[in-house]
């Protein structure tokens, strides 16, 4: 590195904001990471991820808990409406839980302990102090004599404020620290959504469980598609009998009199009218049962038009174990802010779409370069923003129907 900041706090404590955590700590800053959310050990919604060698080099140089963190599958198998086994291609991924590698990330920043990782590493010889705090909203960002000072607020309503070289903005789409920044952001909704949910591998038909077995599956519909692959639980275990098959299924909302328009979707359970939708997400539990129900029996992109063990899949998941989510787009126009002082990565910067997963592995790569040189941060900016315009590229034409309309 070419310069090693003393001091660093982070605002927004989920994966982002982990590695970049993790990788200053190990190179003798001490950080402290800010978390709006007040809960000890953040929700995973079950949700799973891939990654690729950015994260896998993260953890090879700075992770000690000796955890399996993955497991990779062999290929990745297209059905074809209701042609289950249209084609195989060699395409190797690492998979995991969202939840497990935030608890691998958080063992060896802060030595959190949780299910998964009962006895964190201790520290290594040179690493920095390193500070979790939950339940921290960030409300104000000065900037003088080199120095950047943030204002936040507890749960309890008390106001506090540090001091650090450097403030790292990790906190997602929906950015504090980039608005407080009146950065220059564009944001726009893609016009689908994406319906995620897990089942646990044992619950399903012993033939339907082994075709999505060690293999990302991804199944060719009508201008939507559903992709799905075993995870482990968040406690680490990576048995089948614990193993879980997490599936996300995009799709274009409809209009009326259809039930399955943008605004009944985002309107929960505990939503009080069907002027009161969602904003982005309804989450796990609180999806009603008439629209999963409508969804799954949909005669222009839902089931009836699936492959088998697809269709096996989405009907065997009950509706509490389902979340559906608003896709949008949020690009920032710049990375650095205040002299290099504060620095946007991850969602906060440009958002990625799920369909390629290279949302994990991008908020990754960046700490494995020299992370104070501004060099850095001008080559960064250029390759997250191409990055995040070639999955929304690669996402419309899939919702449109280029990458689902294959020849029969």
């Amino acid at each position: 590195m070419a310069h090693v900041p003393k001091s660093v706090i982070i605002v927004g404590g989920s994966l982002a904001g982990l590695f970049h955590g993790l990788y200053l700590k190990r190179h003798g800053s001490d950080v402290v990471i800010l978390e709006q959310d007040p809960r000890a050990i953040r929700s995973s919604h079950q949700a799973g991820i891939a990654f690729g060698p950015a994260v896998e080099e993260i953890l090879a140089k700075y992770d000690d808990t000796a955890m399996q963190s993955c497991t990779p599958s062999v290929a990745t198998r297209f059905a074809y409406r209701k042609r289950p086994n249209f084609k195989d291609l060699n395409i190797i991924r690492h998979l995991t839980s969202w939840g497990l590698l935030y608890r691998i990330l958080r063992a060896n920043f802060d030595g959190l302990a949780s299910d998964a990782v009962p006895n964190p590493p201790p520290p290594r010889k040179g690493d920095g102090k390193a500070e979790y705090r939950s339940g921290k909203k960030v409300t104000k960002l000065e900037y003088e004599n080199g120095l950047v000072t943030v204002g936040f607020v507890g749960e309890d309503g008390t106001e506090e404020t540090l001091k650090a070289d450097l403030v790292i903005g990790a906190d997602g789409v929906h950015s504090t620290v980039r608005t407080l920044l009146q950065a220059p952001t564009t944001k726009e909704y893609s016009g689908y959504v994406a319906w995620r949910g897990t089942i646990l591998e044992k619950d399903l038909p012993p033939e339907t469980a082994a075709y999505f077995a060690n293999r990302t599956c991804i199944n060719l519909l009508k201008k939507t598609y559903i992709v799905c692959y075993a995870i482990p639980p968040d406690t680490g275990t990576f048995h089948p009998s614990t193993r879980l098959l997490n599936w996300v299924w995009y799709s274009t909302p409809s209009s009326p009199p259809s039930i399955l328009t943008l605004n009944s979707i985002l309107t929960s359970t505990q939503s009080t009218t069907t002027t009161t939708p969602h904003k982005t997400t309804v989450p796990t539990g609180l999806v009603r049962p008439a629209i999963w129900q409508a969804q799954k029996l949909s005669t222009t992109t839902g089931l009836p038009l699936a492959a088998p063990p697809f269709a096996q899949l989405l009907a065997a998941t009950p509706t509490r174990s389902v979340f559906v989510t608003k896709v949008t787009d949020a690009l920032c126009d710049r990375a650095v802010f205040w002299e290099g002082k504060v620095v946007l990565v991850g969602d906060a910067l440009a958002t990625f779409r799920p369909h390629f997963a290279v949302a994990t592995e991008q908020a990754a790569r960046a700490p494995l370069d020299a992370l104070m040189g501004h060099s850095w941060m001008t080559v960064t900016q250029a390759s997250h923003r191409a990055s995040s315009s070639q999955s929304v590229t690669q996402g419309g034409w899939s919702t449109a129907g280029v990458l689902t309309e294959v020849p029969p």
